[in-house]
């Protein structure tokens, strides 16, 4: 997620705003270094795992947390079904 300063926010807003629309691109905007909106696309759109993992990546994760979605990202595994071989 890429960040913009209330004042960049402001100045170009209708570019972020098209940017979120037409490459969902997600922006924090931020006021002296602390997180006070987000600009995300309308409808949700798909995250690939590139975007997962830079997502991840920029997290600031408790130990807890990490823990947490260690958990959850186990249970989803066992959820899915193992891949077929595509010639046989």
């Amino acid at each position: 997620m890429k960040t913009l300063s209330v004042t960049e926010a402001s100045r170009s807003f209708s570019e972020c705003v098209n940017r979120v629309y037409a490459r969902k691109e997600t922006f924090a905007i931020v006021k002296l270094g602390v997180p006070y909106a987000l600009l995300v696309p309308a409808s949700p759109a798909g995250c690939n795992s590139h975007e997962l993992a830079d997502d991840l990546a920029g997290a600031i994760l408790t130990a807890e947390d990490r823990r947490e979605l260690a958990t959850a990202v186990r249970k989803g595994r066992k959820t899915l079904k193992p891949l077929k071989h595509p010639w046989g």
